[in-house]
């Protein structure tokens, strides 16, 4: 038998949603493998299609042994470490854990063979591997041989697209969505941007060597310039998930991108903020490479009001992005829902904290928490002191700042405003806690966060589920919720709001991915494993058995769904084919297709069987029209983009009282 090393912690990569994840001892596994009692309950759970093709004991030998089966091997490799297998073991094995001790049994798969048919099929003519290799090697990231194997690169290529570009075509679009990053590998490309009266700007020139698209992949955000073939050019399309994969096992890989990510946020804040105007650019740079970077999830603490002794009251934090929740302590059952914690504002990109103290509210200490995922650059106090006495300029702007916000202090707690834009009654008005509650709703429940958001008028509205019937007719089942968060007479249905950096995608199969319009959708390739809606939170994606979908669509539930829900059929053109239509006769609902990383794996069609499946709105994307709001008799539900509906959110964050 096989006596794995336990104590030592393998790589093991696409558990980035589980970092968290402890590994089992070697008397930890054994224990829980005896405690098996072979019902298959969890592979039964397990939303991978290939589960329906192993059995408990051939899987718990492959734990313990060194026997573990090609299918075995296969299906380990698929895993996505969900835990859908753990709650319903009923001698509560941690089988996600013993999964984890085999993934790390198996290592790392780009270390095995390659497939070189899917790179010499592609490779433009007159090149050979050793060609692309050189090109490959002149990327910075990838110059260093003893970090990036050559067989790595192999892998990472056959994951990819070899692409051929004439003079003049466009490869990347300002303005779309795209995760995708390019490595040019020959020729040439004019980057430019719209400037007055839509005319290109040109910004640069790229050529061999360097790379393109990644914004995109690091930040979620829109290109912010459009990418053109200015001679013949060959170039390697990289899908986000092969490059996570790539940054996952190789660290220097992500080190690259963490620091190019976090020099050009950390110099583009600085240069728009008031307080560091008149900064030379190599004063910047100097303070760039000083500062620390953090990321903070959703009501993750940045810092508490209490514990002054915290080192992050020794730096200067500066929001590059996100949202974040100021409060402050107040007596028990006076504040927020009745709790003893008073908000007292909100910040965004571009505002900052010294030593834990609000100095753009009243300068007191105070309560930081994330309300979405925000990253903050922390500049420690020496470096901000050596700035501060270079420039005296810049301390004496930041002592004014400070006195200026310290005036309008109790203004800038109150975030009250008419909320015009909330009522259609001149009549209609709402009491100062209610304009609170109001603003508070839209920051902090994300809404602002969202790029399409449908919402309702309540005084339009007669509730007749016309907008969640016709959702379930044009889909199979409805993906929204009319009821939802109320602010003033509109109502925030629940449904997918397109977030401006969607958390939910995060997924090793590709199963959720954005088009170039910013429509998040679920693809061919999902195994409704669960991750993004776990991820998601708003609570705005679902996961359905398609089995009981089989089930539940006989001749009478039909015959049922024809005087509840109507026959008729929403007016709109189909465009495009999409995932999660839950017709049970489309050979797409039964099979997922493989991701980018399994690519090159042999199709198995019974281990291909998909057994779930996620549903979410994405805007009826592959139509003409979206049907709910098409279907809605009295016009009262209807799409809009936040920032325009309700205001930009710099406007909301910093309403005052009139």
């Amino acid at each position: 038998m096989m006596q794995p090393d336990y104590a030592k912690q393998l790589l093991v990569p696409g558990i980035q949603h589980r970092a968290d994840l402890i590994p089992l001892t070697e008397d930890e596994v054994r224990f829980e493998i005896d405690m098996c009692i072979g019902c298959d309950r969890c592979m039964r759970a397990c939303p991978v299609p290939l589960s329906a093709t192993v059995n408990i004991a051939d899987l718990n030998l492959a734990t313990i042994s060194d026997e573990i089966a090609p299918h075995v091997a296969k299906f380990t490799r698929e895993c996505v470490m969900c835990g859908s297998c753990v709650p319903v073991c009923p001698v509560n094995d941690h089988r996600d854990l013993l999964m984890l001790s085999l993934k790390q049994r198996l290592g790392i798969l780009w270390d095995g063979k390659v497939d070189m048919s899917r790179i010499l099929d592609f490779l433009p003519p007159g090149w050979d591997v050793q060609v692309l290799l050189s090109r490959m090697r002149e990327q910075p990231m990838f110059s260093d041989a003893e970090r990036v194997p050559d067989n790595y690169l192999l892998n990472f290529i056959t994951s990819s697209k070899i692409l051929t570009f004439m003079p003049g075509a466009v490869v990347l679009h300002e303005g779309t969505y795209g995760r995708g990053i390019y490595f040019i590998l020959e020729g040439r490309f004019t980057i430019s941007s719209t400037a007055l009266g839509n005319a290109d700007l040109p910004v640069a020139v790229l050529r061999r060597g360097e790379f393109m698209g990644e914004r995109g992949m690091l930040t979620g955000q829109p290109r912010n310039a459009t990418a053109r073939a200015q001679t013949a050019a060959v170039a390697l399309e990289v899908p986000e998930q092969v490059m996570q994969r790539m940054m996952e096992i190789v660290p220097s890989v992500r080190r690259f991108f963490e620091q190019l990510n976090n020099a050009r946020s950390v110099a583009s804040v600085m240069k728009r903020m008031a307080l560091f105007q008149g900064i030379a650019d190599a004063d910047i740079r100097w303070m760039a490479n000083k500062i620390q970077f953090e990321i903070y999830d959703r009501d993750q603490l940045l810092f508490t009001e209490d514990d002054k002794e915290h080192p992050a009251h020794q730096l200067l934090h500066i929001i590059l992005e996100g949202f974040v929740k100021v409060a402050r302590r107040t007596a028990p059952g006076t504040g927020r829902d009745k709790t003893d914690e008073r908000i007292i504002a909100y910040r965004q990109s571009e505002d900052y904290f010294a030593g834990g103290l609000d100095l753009l509210g009243d300068g007191q200490a105070v309560t930081v928490t994330a309300i979405t995922r925000t990253r903050v650059a922390e500049i420690p106090y020496q470096v901000m002191r050596a700035i501060l006495t270079r420039y005296p300029e810049v301390n004496q702007r930041f002592l004014m700042r400070l006195q200026e916000y310290r005036a309008s202090a109790q203004a800038a707690q109150s975030f009250i405003a008419p909320l015009d834009f909330l009522h259609t009654r001149p009549s209609q008005s709402f009491s100062d806690a209610e304009a609170r509650a109001g603003l508070r709703a839209l920051v902090g429940g994300g809404v602002v966060e969202g790029t399409e958001v449908l919402v309702i008028d309540l005084d339009k509205c007669v509730h007749c589920n016309k907008c969640e019937d016709a959702c379930e007719r044009r889909h199979g089942h409805s993906r929204m919720n009319r009821k939802g968060m109320v602010v003033g007479n509109i109502s925030i249905a629940t449904a997918c709001r397109q977030c401006q950096d969607p958390v939910c995608m995060l997924c090793s199969r590709a199963g959720i991915a954005r088009m170039p319009g910013g429509e998040v959708y679920i693809t061919e390739s999902c195994i409704g494993c669960g991750i993004c809606a776990e991820r998601c939170p708003y609570d705005n994606i679902s996961i359905i058995s398609l089995a009981e979908e089989v089930e539940q669509n006989s001749t009478w539930q039909r015959f049922t769904n024809f005087f509840t829900n109507g026959a008729g059929k929403e007016r709109g053109r189909r465009l495009l084919p999409m995932a999660g239509d839950l017709s049970p006769t489309q050979d797409s609902l039964a099979v997922a297709l493989p991701g980018p990383l399994d690519i090159q794996q042999p199709l198995d069609a019974f281990g291909e069987i998909r057994k779930k499946l996620a549903i979410k709105c994405d805007l009826c994307a592959g139509y003409s029209n979206q049907a709910c709001v098409q279907a809605c008799p009295t016009g009262a539900a209807f799409r809009i983009q936040p920032t325009q509906f309700f205001g930009s959110t710099e406007e909301i964050l910093r309403r005052r009282a009139k």
